[in-house]
């Protein structure tokens, strides 16, 4: 039996996805991100946004479902460095 290629995006859409939920984690709980680059964020974002298009344009679901979630991580990720620097004294 042959393995779905839908089950393999999903699996490493999610992964890629998943990367970002530590770090929004630690940067709340510290209340600080200021180790992290709003560049590498910017370039995250588009970079999902443009793969979540190629998904849509693709009719893959697993592109269209994790790139939604990894626009949607990054997105959060850039709110908390806004958030957290101007709290910094």
């Amino acid at each position: 039996m042959a393995l779905n290629p839908e089950i393999i995006g999903f699996v490493a859409g999610g992964l890629s996805s998943a990367l970002f939920i530590p770090q929004i984690i630690k940067i709340i709980k510290e209340k600080s991100a200021e180790e992290i680059s709003l560049v590498t964020c910017i370039i995250g974002v588009v970079s999902s946004a443009l793969w979540l298009w190629y998904g849509i344009l693709q009719d893959h679901i697993s592109m269209m479902v994790t790139n939604s979630i990894a626009v949607a991580a990054t997105t959060i990720l850039i709110f908390c460095k806004f958030i957290y620097d101007r709290q910094m004294p």
